[in-house]
């Protein structure tokens, strides 16, 4: 690697860091109890099947993030949503919201180009599901720099990111943490880890993944491991949520 290489790699790892560092749409919390939310990018079909069957049997809701290009399309092997699933999680009352239409790589994209994509899976999700409104966004890729993030702040009350985390008190609402659930993610010592921690300093946790399958792809979850999850969950006796309504309880629990 030559030295202009070299700079222009420094230069890029320290403006992913200050996008991190900087809050885009800062508020504070008073949570006075943990609280956990389950996320399923993109979203594959077995996300419907399995992940969403098994919140429901737990009286829980989660949260489906999706892109509208992805629709009944089968990618890298693994099927995607259909309008039907769109229907089923939103009458089960899980949560909806919005990854972009084209799974948008938002970092070095204009304005322009990030707000017509956005139009565009508005239009598609409104067109199966005509009240819906997305009020929370999570980023593709987890990829993202400040002027997009400030950007999509300003769209959508709550954006998700990547970055493994809890989030307590004076949250980010432009780039909540969140911790991932895959195949080549944290192991699982490390996600109880988050959990016992989130306990012991009432935080929010939010768990993200994409396909939950007995043969997830590598950033999908096994289903007999998310199972294992939720029990764990349940047994700590913490209230699960989907995000825009865990927004709620940070924001305003007494």
């Amino acid at each position: 690697m030559n030295a202009l290489a070299r700079m222009a790699r420094k230069v890029n790892s320290l403006e992913v860091v200050l996008t991190r560092n900087i809050k885009a749409h800062p508020l504070g919390t008073r949570l006075t109890e943990p609280v956990v939310s389950f996320c399923f990018d993109d979203f594959a079909h077995s996300a419907v099947t399995e992940g969403a069957k098994m919140l429901r049997e737990r009286g829980w809701a989660g949260t489906f993030y999706a892109a509208g290009s992805f629709c009944g399309r089968e990618v890298d092997g693994i099927p995607y949503f259909t309008e039907d699933d769109l229907r089923q999680v939103h009458d089960e009352g899980h949560e909806i919201g919005c990854h972009t239409f084209s799974h948008l790589r938002v970092a070095g994209k204009n304005a322009s180009t990030i707000l017509d994509d956005l139009k565009r899976n508005a239009e598609f999700l409104g067109k199966i599901l005509p009240e819906h409104r997305c009020s929370s966004f999570a980023y593709p890729f987890g990829d993202l720099r400040l002027p997009q993030k400030l950007l999509l702040a300003r769209q959508f009350g709550v954006c998700r990111g990547i970055w493994s985390g809890i989030n307590r008190g004076r949250m980010d609402f432009g780039e909540l943490k969140a911790v991932g659930l895959a195949q080549v993610g944290p192991d699982f010592h490390e996600i109880i880890g988050w959990i016992e921690l989130a306990v012991h300093v009432k935080a929010w946790l939010i768990f993200f993944t994409h396909d939950v399958s007995q043969h997830p792809n590598a950033y999908g979850y096994h289903t007999d491991t998310f199972a294992k999850l939720l029990d764990i969950v349940a047994a700590h006796g913490i209230r699960v949520l989907p995000v825009k309504n865990a927004v709620g309880l940070a924001r305003f629990a007494n």
